[in-house]
This record gives C-alpha cells, sequence and structure tokens, in this order.
C-alpha cells in the first residue's frame, strides 16, 4: 500500500478531484509507518461504514492490501468488512468527505478497516466530516 501522511496535499488520483479544490490525504497507511490510535467518536465508525458501502469514489481496477500484523491471523488481503448486513471489499476505491470550508478529504476505503481493527484514529476533522455526512460529490 502507499503511504501518504495524514492531511498531506492528495496526489494519488489527481484527475479525479474538481479544478481548484484542494484535497488532501487521510488513512493512507503503511508499515512500518506509525498510525495514531484512539477510540472514535460514538456513531463514526457506523458512518464511515456507510460511506464504504454508498459513497465510493474514484473506483480502480486494482486492490489494496493491509500490511499490518492482525491479531487473529487473518491475512490483509483481500479484506472484506461486515457494513449494515451488506459484505463490502476494501481496498479498490475512496471515500472522500469535504470540510465545513470546502477541503476534501480523501481516504481509501481500507481507513475503515484501519479503524476497526488496528485502532487507528483519523484526523478530528475527517471524523467531524463524516459524522456530519458530508460526502464529497460525484466526479
Amino acid at each position: 500500500m502507499t503511504h501518504f501522511a495524514d492531511l498531506t496535499p492528495y496526489t494519488y488520483l489527481p484527475g479525479t478531484v474538481p479544478p481548484g479544490v484542494t484535497a488532501l490525504n487521510v488513512g493512507w497507511l503503511a508499515a512500518p509507518h506509525d498510525l495514531p490510535t484512539g477510540e472514535p467518536p460514538a456513531g463514526f465508525t457506523e458512518r464511515l461504514g456507510l460511506l464504504c458501502r454508498d459513497e465510493r469514489r474514484a473506483q480502480t481496477r486494482g486492490m489494496h492490501a493491509c500490511d499490518r500484523p492482525h491479531a487473529d491471523g487473518t491475512p490483509g488481503f483481500p479484506v472484506n468488512a461486515a457494513i449494515a448486513g451488506a459484505s463490502v471489499l476494501l481496498g479498490t476505491a475512496e471515500v472522500r468527505v469535504v470540510t465545513p470550508d470546502g477541503v476534501w478529504l480523501c481516504a481509501p476505503t481500507m481507513v475503515h478497516h484501519y479503524v476497526t481493527h488496528h485502532a487507528y484514529l483519523p484526523p478530528p476533522a475527517f471524523t467531524e466530516a463524516v459524522l456530519a455526512g458530508r460526502a464529497a460529490p460525484a466526479t
């Protein structure tokens, strides 16, 4: 998986962001880089899951794997998540949310796995935008 530090300029698929929109990375994690951990606010994981299921953006043909150790011994590829009764394949698209000032925060759908299995705690701006339901429009 490609690693981009949180809140750095988004460059993964630049042609998928409209001109004039500032886009930043969130949740592009790869070992051996450390990740911030903690407990997300109530409702965050569920809202993030629905975004990964229903608001996928920048769908690709490739698939990212999780290269972090899994305590239960499960492999990091492919990664499926049970989200609101559906099995959702992660690692093939992005979720994009918008801050109150219009900045797009772009994360791979693997962000759901990182939050639920590795205790990743995304930046507060991302958490707030997910909880507010501000998904970026499809481009």
